[in-house]
């Protein structure tokens, strides 16, 4: 990715989508509550949110106990190998019975609200609040309380996961999820997908974290995003959030 694209500005824009892609995605959402919206962004945008993500500082963010925790970025860099081994087993061991997540956070929304955020993703929360998103969102998603947008910038490395949640929240008046890819060229058998869980215990279907490609889900609905393989030549980098009310 060109990181020149980084620095000079580009027009937040929406792809064109035509009148048969977007019933064709609204007849999806209404009788699966989950699709994907290919090309969701004008190439050169994309590009340019790729290439911000690539340079974003993260944090590492995780859970301990019944809480959310942010681990530093200098504070995991400053411990040992070994001490580093032993975390990872920990939040792995604690995956295997509960509600447990390992992947990196810079998040975009609040430190927008708080007026510390680079100009690129400032620029970013304002074109996924302005009507030109919301109302295609309530347009696809036959949802009208939809009124703002929150997001993170994630990355999940190799090992990373977030195992089987709903989304769900007291309060937040969230009605879908969705997750905007960031990285060219993902493969399957890298893993990061999106995984819907099934009620007879199977997948019952699983969205591949498409470069420029926006993954609508409703809420409520058990999913995961499976662990990142050793393997995988990339890291997953996406933006994150809910369609919410207020």
């Amino acid at each position: 990715m060109d990181r020149t694209l980084r620095r000079r500005r580009v027009t937040p824009e929406l792809a064109p989508l035509s009148d048969p892609q977007r019933q064709s995605i609204r007849d999806r959402l209404a009788a699966t509550g989950r699709a994907q919206v290919v090309d969701l962004l004008s190439g050169a945008y994309a590009d340019h949110l790729a290439a911000s993500a690539a340079d974003a500082p993260f944090n590492t963010v995780t859970r301990r106990g019944d809480g959310h925790v942010d681990l530093p970025a200098a504070w995991l860099a400053s411990l040992e190998p070994t001490q580093k081994q032993a975390l990872g087993e920990r939040v792995q061991a604690s995956a295997t019975d509960g509600f447990q997540y390992l992947y990196d956070n810079h998040p975009i929304y609040d430190l927008d609200q708080a007026g510390q955020a680079e100009a690129v993703w400032s620029e970013l929360v304002a074109f996924l609040n302005g009507e030109a998103f919301l109302g295609l969102m309530r347009d696809l998603t036959g949802e009208p309380r939809i009124a703002m947008a929150d997001a993170q910038l994630t990355r999940f490395r190799p090992a990373h996961f977030l195992n089987q949640h709903d989304d769900s929240a007291d309060g937040k008046q969230r009605y879908f999820a969705y997750v905007l890819g960031l990285t060219p060229g993902w493969r399957i058998d890298w893993g990061g997908l999106l995984a819907f869980h099934g009620e007879d215990g199977n997948v019952a279907e699983a969205f591949t974290p498409r470069f420029n490609a926006l993954s609508l889900l409703r809420v409520p609905a058990p999913h995961s995003v499976t662990q990142v393989a050793l393997s995988a030549g990339a890291h997953r980098l996406s933006i994150t959030g809910w369609l919410r009310g207020r």
